[in-house]
């Protein structure tokens, strides 16, 4: 299985964890390395909305 963002191949595919679903007509298999950076940049993201300490020390000051 390839990954739908790198193009990579997905060792260990999973349906459950490398599978995500956007809407009835829409998915996308990733792999670890994207599911990584996708949560990163949307935790950055989070961080300003939401800039309590501990999003700020997880996700780099809530600065995006």
């Amino acid at each position: 299985m390839k990954c739908s963002l790198c193009e990579g191949e997905i060792d260990g595919y999973s349906a459950d964890l490398n599978r995500l679903v956007i809407d009835e007509s829409h998915a996308v298999d990733i792999c670890p390395g994207c599911i990584d950076k996708f949560v990163k940049w949307q935790g950055k993201r989070l961080a300003v909305l939401f800039p309590t300490k501990a999003m700020k020390r997880r996700f780099g000051g809530g600065v995006v």
